[in-house]
C-alpha cells in the first residue's frame, strides 16, 4: 500500500495561528469538505464557530429619532422569516447622525441576534483608501474563525464563503460609512436569518432596486429634538439658558447633531459667558466661513462653521494636535502615536487628546485610542495643510512613521522569539516617546492586533513620503505575525512597496531581506516558482553586500522552496552550501535549521540512515533546554524514519515526545504534521481506529491554516486508515478529496502518491479496471522525479500493474 509524503516544513520561519488562538475556533472545519463530499471523520463533533461581538459603544445621550427607531423595529419584526435579508439603509448628508442612530438600534435589538454581530467602517467619505468589500469580507471571516490561509483569494469565492459560515445563523451586520453600492454587495448574507444595516451619505438606489433593501432617509433632528440634545449636552454645567436662545443655536447647527454636541460642549465649558455671546461668535464665523466657502449646501457651511469656531478657540497646543492628527492615516490613533506625531510627551499627548475628546473634536473608542469623525478628519488635514510650514509637516510625517518602525520592532522580537527568528531587521531606537508595552508575547500580539491597520496605512505613508528605510524595514517586521493571522495576498503589496524603496534608496541589504520574505510568503502559498525565483534574488542581494548571515537564510530558503517542489538533489546542494558558510562562521542556529532541512530532503528522497545522521548532528548542536521547535521537528523526522524501517515501538515514544513539544511550543504546523505521522503509526501498529482521532486533528489545522497539503495529507492517510479497517467504502472518498487537493495545487508528487492509495482501495473494492488506470497515470507523474524513494514507488506500482 502506498503512502503520501505531505511534508512543507518551513525552517526557522513559523507562520500560522497558535494553539491558544485555535482554541477559539471550531475544531472540526473540515465540515464544509465533509458535507461536500457525503464523508464524516470517526467519531468527529461539530462545535459552534465564534459569536463575534464587535459593535462599537453605544452613544451617549442619544436624543429623538423616534419614528426611525420604530421604523427600523418595524423592519426587523416583519422581516423574520422572510425569504428576503432585511437591508435598511440609512441615508442622509454628513453629520446627520447616521452611524448613531445605527449603533443606538444595534444596541437596542442585539440581544435578538444571538450567534452575534459583525461590524465594519467601511471609510466611504475618509481622505484615505475606503475599505473595498473584499477587504471587508477578509475581516468577517476571520472574526467567524477562518484561518488567514484557508481565506480564498478571489472576491467572490470568499463572499460563498461568508454567505455559507452565515447560513441559518441569526446575526447583525453593520455597514458603517459606505460610499457606494460595491461596498457592499458581496458583504450581504444569503440567509434571512440576518439583518444588514447600511450607512451611507448616497442613497445607494442599486442596493434598493437590486438587493430589495429598505431606505430610511435620515433628516436633521426637528427643532424640539435639537434644543433637547444641546439641553441634555449642557445640563449641570450652566445655568439655565433661554428657549430663543437654544432655537437661534440649534438653527445655526443647521439642527445637525455633530455640529449641535459640538456647539453644546463649547457652551458647556463656558459656563459663566451668556449664551448669546456665543452665538454672536459663531455668526462672526459663519460670516467668514460664507466668504471663504464655495461649497452651496447650507448644511456642509454649517457643519464647517461650527468646526472652526471650535478650532479657532482652542489653545495654541491643542490646534496644533488636532491638525497633526489629520495627518495619521489609520483608522485610529493611540495616545503613543499621538505624542510621536506631535513630538511631546505621552504624558502631554493625553492631556490634549482628553482635551480633543472634551469638545467633540475626537472621540475616545478605548482607554488609550481615540479616532475622528470622517468629516473632522477631513477638517483636520486642511488646518495641517493651511497652518503648519511643509517642513513642519515632513517632520510629523517622520517622527510618526519612526515611532510605528520602533514599536514594531519591539513586538516583532517579542513574537520572533517564539521561533528564534531573528531577520537581522532593527529600527534604531528613536527619541520620541518609548514604545508601548510589548514585553510579552501575548502584549505584543495584542498590540499587533489594534494596529494592524495602522502598520499597513504607515507603511504606505512611508513609501509615499520617500522614507525608504521605513519602507522596506516596516513591512519585513510585519511579515510573520501578519501571516500568522491575514492572507498572503494582504501582505505582498506592502512587499512590493518595499522593495521599490530599497531598490530606490540602492539599499541592497533592503533588497535581500524584502525578497526572502517574498519567499516565504510565496511558498505559504504554495506557489513553488515564485518562492524559489525569489529565494534566488534574496541570494544574489546577499551576495551583493557580502553579508554572510542574509546569504545563508537565503539559501536555507531556497532549500525549503526546491523542497516544496521536490527538487531534492538541487534543495541539498543549497543546504550543503548554507552549512560550509554557517559552520566557517559558527552561527549555531543556521547550523540547527541547515541540517534540519537537510535531514528533511534526504527523508523526503528515502535516505533513511543519512537522515538520520544529520538529525543527531543537529541534536549535538543544541544546547540543553535549547529551541523546543527544532528538537520537535528532529524528533518527528527520527519518528518517520522508526516507522518506515519498520521500529515502530521507537517511533511511537518520538512522536509523543515531538508532539508534547510541538503543543508547548504553540507551533500548529508542527502540531498538524507530528498528529499526521501519529496516525500512520497507529495505522502501522495496528490501532487504525485510534489514529483517526489524530488524523481528524491534523485535517482541522491544515483547513485552518489553509495549508491544502497539510490538510489533503491527513485527508489521505485517513483514507488508509479506513482502509486497514475493512471499510473500503468509506475510505475512497477521502481519497478522491485528498487527489482533488493535491491537484488544485498542481503538486504531481502528491497527486502520484493519492492515486497509488485509492487505487489499492478500488482494487480491494472490486474495482480493478478503474484502479489500474489510477496507477499508470501515477507511472506516468513518477518518471519526472529520480530520487529514491520516487523509484522505489514507481517500481512497486509497475510490478502491481504486470501482476493483473
Amino acid at each position: 500500500m502506498g503512502s503520501t509524503e505531505g511534508r512543507d516544513e518551513r525552517g526557522p520561519d513559523r507562520s500560522g495561528p497558535t494553539h491558544s488562538e485555535l482554541s477559539g475556533h471550531a475544531r472540526d472545519v473540515v465540515q464544509a469538505r465533509d458535507v461536500a463530499g457525503g464523508i464524516h471523520f470517526h467519531h468527529a463533533d461539530r462545535p459552534a464557530g465564534p459569536s463575534p461581538r464587535q459593535l462599537p459603544a453605544d452613544v451617549r445621550g442619544f436624543v429623538g429619532r423616534r419614528e426611525a427607531l420604530d421604523i427600523l423595529d418595524g423592519l426587523v419584526e416583519g422581516g423574520t422569516g422572510s425569504q428576503t435579508v432585511v437591508i435598511s439603509t440609512i441615508a442622509g448628508t454628513a453629520g446627520v447622525g447616521k452611524t448613531s442612530l445605527a449603533t443606538h438600534w444595534a444596541h437596542r435589538v442585539k440581544d435578538r441576534f444571538p450567534d452575534g454581530q459583525l461590524h465594519v467602517n467601511l471609510r466611504g467619505y475618509d481622505a484615505g483608501p475606503p475599505v473595498s468589500a473584499d477587504q471587508a469580507l477578509e475581516r468577517f471571516l476571520r472574526s467567524l474563525g477562518v484561518a488567514p490561509g484557508a481565506i480564498p483569494d478571489d472576491p467572490e469565492d470568499k463572499a460563498s464563503l461568508y454567505r455559507s459560515l452565515l447560513a441559518g445563523r441569526r446575526m447583525l451586520i453593520v455597514l458603517d460609512n459606505a460610499a457606494a453600492v460595491r461596498q457592499v454587495r458581496l458583504l450581504l448574507p444569503g440567509s434571512s436569518s440576518c439583518v444588514v444595516l447600511v450607512t451611507s451619505r448616497d442613497r445607494l438606489s442599486g442596493l434598493v432596486a437590486r438587493d430589495g433593501a429598505h431606505r430610511l432617509d435620515l433628516d436633521v433632528l426637528a427643532e424640539d429634538e435639537a434644543v433637547q440634545l444641546l439641553r441634555d449636552s449642557t445640563r449641570g454645567h450652566r445655568g439655565p439658558d433661554s428657549e430663543a436662545d437654544l432655537v437661534q443655536l440649534a438653527r445655526l447647527c443647521a439642527r445637525l447633531p455633530l455640529a449641535l454636541r459640538i456647539a453644546a460642549e463649547r457652551a458647556a465649558a463656558r459656563a459663566h459667558m451668556p449664551l448669546g455671546e456665543l452665538i454672536r461668535d459663531l455668526q462672526d464665523e459663519s460670516s467668514l466661513w460664507t466668504v471663504l466657502s464655495t461649497d452651496e449646501e447650507d448644511d456642509a457651511d454649517a457643519v464647517h462653521t461650527v468646526f472652526a469656531w471650535s478650532y479657532r478657540a482652542l489653545g495654541d497646543e491643542n490646534a496644533r494636535m488636532f491638525r497633526l492628527l489629520g495627518l495619521h492615516p489609520g483608522p485610529d490613533f493611540s495616545v503613543h502615536a499621538a505624542a510621536a506625531l506631535a513630538g511631546v510627551s505621552v504624558i502631554g499627548a493625553r492631556r490634549l487628546l482628553d482635551g480633543l475628546a472634551g469638545t467633540h473634536l475626537i472621540s475616545a473608542t478605548a482607554y488609550d485610542r481615540f479616532q475622528f469623525h470622517d468629516l473632522l478628519r477631513a477638517f483636520a488635514l486642511e488646518q495641517a495643510v493651511r497652518d503648519e510650514e511643509p517642513k513642519g509637516r515632513e517632520a510629523a510625517v517622520k517622527r510618526l512613521c519612526k515611532w510605528y518602525l520602533e514599536a514594531m520592532a519591539a513586538a516583532a522580537e517579542v513574537h520572533d522569539a517564539q521561533y528564534a527568528d531573528d531577520w537581522h531587521v532593527h529600527a534604531a531606537p528613536t527619541d520620541l516617546t518609548g514604545v508601548p508595552d510589548v514585553s510579552d508575547y501575548e502584549r505584543a500580539m495584542a498590540w499587533f492586533t489594534v494596529e494592524t491597520d495602522n502598520l499597513v496605512a504607515i507603511s504606505r505613508l512611508a513609501a509615499e513620503a520617500g522614507l525608504h528605510e521605513v519602507a522596506w524595514k516596516l513591512p519585513a517586521l510585519l511579515r510573520t505575525p501578519f501571516l500568522d493571522r491575514h492572507p498572503v495576498q494582504g501582505w505582498l503589496p506592502m512587499a512590493d512597496d518595499a522593495l521599490t524603496a530599497a531598490h530606490r534608496s540602492h539599499d541592497v541589504l533592503g533588497q535581500a531581506v524584502t525578497l526572502l520574505g517574498m519567499s516565504i510568503a510565496h511558498r505559504q502559498a504554495h506557489q513553488v516558482t515564485a518562492a524559489v525565483e525569489h529565494s534566488r534574488s534574496a541570494l544574489a542581494a546577499a551576495r551583493q553586500v557580502d553579508d554572510a548571515w542574509q546569504t545563508i537564510a537565503a539559501l536555507v530558503m531556497l532549500g525549503h522552496a526546491l523542497r516544496l517542489g521536490r527538487r531534492l538533489d538541487e534543495a541539498l546542494r543549497a543546504y550543503e552550501e548554507a552549512l560550509e558558510i554557517a559552520r566557517r562562521l559558527r552561527l549555531r542556529l543556521w547550523i540547527v535549521w541547515g541540517l534540519i532541512g537537510r535531514a528533511e530532503a534526504l527523508l523526503d528522497a528515502g535516505s533513511h540512515d543519512e537522515a538520520r545522521e544529520c538529525v543527531s548532528a543537529t541534536l549535538r548542536e543544541l544546547h540543553e533546554g535549547e529551541s523546543l521547535g527544532a528538537r520537535s521537528e528532529c524528533l518527528w523526522v527520527e519518528a518517520t524514519i522508526a516507522r518506515e524501517t519498520g521500529r515502530l515501538t521507537e517511533a511511537d515514544h518520538h512522536i509523543g515526545h515531538a508532539l508534547h513539544m510541538a503543543y508547548e511550543t504553540r507551533n500548529v504546523i508542527y502540531q498538524g504534521q507530528c498528529e499526521t505521522e501519529l496516525g500512520r503509526i497507529r495505522i502501522a501498529t495496528d490501532r487504525a481506529d485510534d489514529g483517526l482521532a489524530a488524523l481528524q486533528r491534523a485535517a482541522s489545522i491544515g483547513r485552518l491554516l489553509g495549508d491544502q497539503v497539510m490538510e489533503s495529507t491527513a485527508l489521505d492517510v485517513t483514507g488508509l486508515a479506513y482502509q486497514a479497517l475493512d471499510r473500503l467504502q468509506e475510505a475512497l472518498p477521502f481519497h478522491r478529496l485528498a487527489l482533488t487537493g493535491f491537484e488544485e495545487i498542481g503538486d504531481n508528487w502528491r497527486v502520484a502518491c493519492a492515486l497509488e492509495n485509492l487505487a489499492a482501495a478500488l482494487d480491494r473494492s472490486g474495482d480493478p479496471s478503474t484502479a489500474a488506470s489510477h496507477r499508470l497515470e501515477a507511472v506516468r507523474l513518477l518518471r519526472a522525479y529520480t530520487d529514491q524513494r520516487a523509484r522505489s514507488l514507481c517500481s512497486a506500482i509497475e510490478s502491481r500493474l504486470s501482476a493483473r
